[in-house]
């Protein structure tokens, strides 16, 4: 008895914070790192080194115009997404850790909103919106742009490159 009950207390600890986050429908990628972002910090608007438009359709693809290219350590670019897909989408700014942690919280809440994430967008179709992000941190690996909706990534709406 009294082993089940140091079990059943352990476990529900450990799904209070999952249920809270559950229900707030929102993430925010930073507090997932613990001491902020690997891979940048979100940008100010005076600080915009270069604008990407961005297009997000249901060909699972993004398309960058100008071509990103590569990234220059400590670059601000602010990225003007449009959702040009008859389906929702998002754009997620990250680096390979960061978007396999946000892909399984999408798994668990696919109708998440990313309204208190200044690295992600969620966009209704035709809706268009922006992420400004600074390239002020080295992560190990690629930078990588994803739609984490359940299925998008895995059929490519993904992109990589890597800072200079």
């Amino acid at each position: 008895m009294k082993t089940t009950l140091i079990i059943t207390s352990f476990l529900l600890a450990l799904a209070a914070p999952a249920s809270f986050a559950a229900g707030s429908g929102e993430h925010d990628h930073g507090s997932m790192h613990g001491e902020g972002y690997s891979f940048g910090e979100p940008g100010k608007a005076t600080e915009v080194t270069r604008t990407i438009k961005v297009s997000a359709g249901d060909d699972m693809k993004f398309v960058f115009d100008p071509p990103i290219g590569s990234i220059k350590r400590g670059e601000t670019i602010r990225f003007d997404i449009t959702n040009t897909g008859k389906t929702v989408h998002e754009f997620s700014v990250g680096d390979a850790a960061s978007q396999r942690a946000h892909a399984l919280m999408m798994k668990k809440m696919p109708d998440m909103k990313h309204d208190a994430d200044p690295s992600a967008v969620t966009l209704e179709p035709g809706q268009s919106g922006s992420v400004i992000w600074k390239f002020n941190k080295t992560p190990q690996g690629d930078i990588v742009f994803a739609c984490q909706k359940p299925g998008h990534y895995d059929a490519g709406m993904q992109f990589k490159t890597r800072l200079k």
